[in-house]
């Protein structure tokens, strides 16, 4: 086994070897009484915490020394990465327009920009100076100060919507009413009135639609339910899943008026993996909500059951650290899967034959793979993506609108909504 910046820590502190080189870069690092809770981190994750205080500096050179450990009894696969969908026949790359600059959309901008036969076109949001700076950062041809200006431009092939939540159902309709194709950040919407109304308008006009759920056409991921298909572990029992961050005070995370709570920003990936992993939504439902100040959802444990005797305990919160990471257990064995576990590029794979671990590493951020099916969905003149159909969206913001329904928590100007039978 070699290790790398992905490894889970609680993998590295398996290692004597990997302890003494984590001790000679940050003294004192393993008898940490904290470090219990950041098990389930990478390094690399850690290091975009700031209360963890690691300098890229420090984290290269001690990935570098980790790398140098040969750990033996654990049989590695490494799969190189490739673009596997390219165009042909076409003069021009595919042109992104994308709404709202912010954070997730520098990583697909990126993403696009390194991806033979796309290209970011155009930029729009309500300050131009942030457009400017991102058009600079990526070189984009067009800026427009609004969004309506973009989706009038006829040279804009697709639009990127990552705006914030309240938002999404607005600048969709806006641009697939302008016959746009349109892929929209997660959630689609606040809720499933919202996701239909979308829905409908894209199979009326005929035009593309689909959620940004990234996760889905992750290989390493997808190399996950192949081995599970293939009854690597057995038959499957359990599947085990966290996404929480502390979000600061402040965080518009933390505001109903923008579809705050921890369920639709980070909710929505276990929730998925769970379904995607089993191949089916669950057949029962519980739940535990501790609410913010606020009144959106902070904390949360829920638990899916499927009649055919597979469960999922999944957590995700705003207010704790948790560990990220995913496991799924079956009667022969279980793999886990790196922290962030959405974002895995390893997993390994436990059996009674030993340990294998099988690393996939990004081609570009992780977003390339999702870029290369809109392409190819775009190019093949298909409406919706058979990876990410937009069905499955409704179904997914039932169950969500189910879950708040519980809780009783409702977004401004959203009628009350209830819980709906999958």
């Amino acid at each position: 086994m070699s290790f790398s910046e992905n490894t889970r820590l609680s993998e590295l502190l398996k290692s004597e070897a990997a302890k003494a080189v984590l001790e000679k870069h940050f003294p004192g690092f393993t008898s940490n009484p904290g470090l219990e809770l950041a098990k389930g981190f990478s390094l690399k994750v850690m290091s975009h915490f700031p209360q963890f205080n690691i300098t890229p500096d420090q984290l290269t050179a001690c990935v570098n020394d980790l790398a140098k450990i040969e750990e033996q009894g654990i049989e590695t696969i490494t799969v190189n990465s490739v673009q596997n969908y390219k165009r042909e026949g076409f003069k021009n790359a595919l042109r992104w327009g994308i709404i709202g600059p912010g954070s997730i959309a520098k990583q697909l901008a990126e993403a696009i920009n390194g991806t033979e036969g796309s290209e970011v076109y155009a930029v729009a949001s309500s300050s131009l100076d942030r457009a400017r700076i991102f058009s600079e950062n990526f070189h984009v041809q067009k800026i427009y100060g609004s969004y309506e200006e973009l989706v009038e431009d006829p040279a804009v092939d697709i639009v990127y919507i990552a705006n914030l939540h309240s938002q999404h159902f607005e600048s969709a309709k806006l641009a697939l009413n302008k016959e746009k194709a349109v892929l929209c950040e997660k959630p689609l919407t606040l809720n499933a009135d919202q996701a239909e109304e979308l829905i409908s308008i894209a199979r009326e006009k005929n035009v593309f639609l689909m959620e940004a759920m990234w996760m889905k056409f992750n290989p390493t991921l997808n190399k996950l339910k192949e081995l599970i298909n293939e009854g690597s572990i057995g038959r499957m029992e359990k599947i085990e899943a966290d996404f929480s961050v502390e979000f600061a005070p402040d965080s518009f995370r933390r505001l109903p008026e923008f579809g705050g709570g921890a369920l639709l920003d980070l909710g929505i990936y276990p929730i998925t993996f769970a379904n995607w992993i089993t191949g089916r939504f669950p057949d029962t439902i519980t739940s535990n909500c501790m609410l913010t100040t606020t009144g959106v959802d902070g904390v949360v444990s829920v638990t899916f059951q499927w009649n055919t005797g597979e469960k999922a305990d999944l957590s995700f919160g705003i207010d704790r650290f948790g560990t990220m990471s995913a496991k799924v257990t079956g009667t022969d064995g279980y793999i886990d899967v790196n922290s962030p576990f959405h974002g895995a590029q390893v997993i390994y794979l436990h059996t009674s034959q030993g340990v294998k671990e099988i690393s996939i590493p990004f081609r570009i951020n992780g977003f390339e793979y999702e870029v290369e099916e809109v392409m190819r969905c775009l190019d093949m003149g298909e409406k919706e993506s058979p990876i990410m159909p937009l069905e499955e969206t409704l179904k997914t913001m039932k169950l969500m609108d189910g879950l708040r329904s519980q809780w009783g928590v409702i977004f401004p100007g959203e009628n009350a909504i209830t819980s709906i039978k999958l």
